[in-house]
């Protein structure tokens, strides 16, 4: 290849590894300001979750024939609570094989 087209190569390879480089710079910045977004959403998720969970617990001790507010339904719902963290422990000794 002649002097002429290697210099083309060239300045596309730069051309090119600076837009790549460009973009990466891009990803980073885009990174930084949505990492704030992406925790509080995150943690919001978590909260609807154990209000959900909250919810469910409450509904089945209160169908069982406990009032919410009774010392037996606070009991209810801790049995719950164990039983999913059990439940919990299983699934994930189960995903590490």
């Amino acid at each position: 290849m002649s002097h002429a087209n290697w210099t083309l190569v060239r300045k596309i390879s730069d051309t090119v590894r600076a837009a790549l480089w460009a973009l990466v710079a891009a990803w980073i910045v885009m990174f930084v300001i949505s990492f704030p977004r992406i925790v509080d959403a995150h943690r919001a998720a978590q909260r609807q979750l154990l209000q959900q969970i909250s919810d469910e617990n409450s509904f089945y001790c209160e169908k069982w024939g406990m009032k919410t507010g009774t010392h037996e339904h606070t009991l209810c719902t801790l049995d719950l609570q164990e039983i999913r963290a059990h439940e919990g422990a299983r699934i994930a000794s189960d995903l590490t094989w």
